[in-house]
């Protein structure tokens, strides 16, 4: 295998370790392919502020009919339930923030291609998952691929610190991430609680930065909010999905290869200007998407 995992009481085992990683990655895949399209969906959006608060009404809405069968979160979920719902709650100020300071094509490949190499260590150190050298060369490949996209493109220094904050914290949620889909009983109840808390706290937010006037501005992003928040459900389950049965590190970096998606959104959707040096970087990601699906085939792994 790719990943090498030291034993955990916490995160035991799962039996049919092969199929259940190919599964994993699998999602990983599907989320690829899917989380550039709702960040850009967010980024389009008149009110970004509106329209974030519309993706969590519609998170909570959705996820409220499985709860009232599901029951209330295990004691074991709580602490890793609590977590993710900071972690992206900050995160999605940090982004949305991001986005207004600078172009897509720019805030996107700083905020994503920081992450993969900081979940990959912090997979190490929590969960024990070791990368095979082809794994880690696949990661290294995808993060230097996704950044290298934002060289040149116009950036201020707190455009820039949002921008990496949003990478940093991408890799924290990732790893709690996974840490609450490994303890949850099945794949449903961290799932669905996490788009119902989650929801609930991006709704909050929106009610205290925009005062009565929050109703009147999400009524008006109805339509991308709502959109958006589907799609995210998506994006986001899959991964979610993908982190329990396969390591951090390679989910973290095939999920962050939906950079390829947003070049062209950027050009075909946003009409931002993709160079040549944008299709070399693309190449680089793919070689390291290469690398790291390759990792998981090798026997010898």
């Amino acid at each position: 295998m790719a990943c090498r995992s030291s034993a955990n009481a916490r995160f035991p085992e799962k039996p049919d370790r092969a199929v259940t990683q190919s599964l994993g990655i699998g999602f990983a895949i599907v989320a690829a392919l899917t989380t550039a399209s709702s960040h850009a969906l967010l980024k389009a959006g008149e009110d970004q502020a509106a329209v974030r608060a519309l993706c969590g009404a519609t998170w909570a809405a959705v996820a409220a009919v499985p709860l009232a069968i599901l029951g209330p979160p295990a004691p074991a979920m709580l602490p890793w339930l609590a977590g993710a719902v900071i972690l992206h709650s900050v995160y999605s100020m940090l982004l949305t923030r991001s986005y207004t300071l600078n172009d897509f094509s720019v805030a996107f490949p700083i905020a994503r291609g920081t992450a993969p190499v900081i979940a990959t260590a912090a997979g190490v150190l929590l969960f024990g998952e070791i990368p095979g050298l082809g794994a880690m060369a696949g990661v290294i490949a995808i993060s230097a691929g996704i950044v290298s996209l934002s060289a040149g493109g116009g950036i201020g220094r707190a455009g820039l610190i949002a921008a990496l904050g949003a990478g940093v914290l991408t890799a924290a949620y990732t790893v709690v991430d996974a840490g609450g889909m490994r303890v949850s009983n099945g794949v449903l109840p961290f799932l669905c609680w996490f788009f119902f808390a989650t929801g609930l706290a991006l709704m909050i937010q929106a009610r205290l930065s925009a005062g009565p006037d929050a109703g009147a501005r999400m009524r008006r992003n109805l339509r991308p909010g709502v959109a958006a928040g589907l799609l995210a459900i998506v994006s986001f389950g899959s991964t979610l999905v993908a982190l329990r049965y396969a390591p951090v590190a390679t989910v973290s970096a095939l999920r962050e290869t939906c950079i390829l998606v947003s070049i062209l959104i950027a050009w075909a959707g946003l009409k931002e200007r993709v160079t040549l040096h944008s299709l070399t970087a693309a190449i680089v990601i793919a070689t390291g998407t290469l690398l790291l699906l390759l990792s998981h085939l090798s026997p010898s792994a």
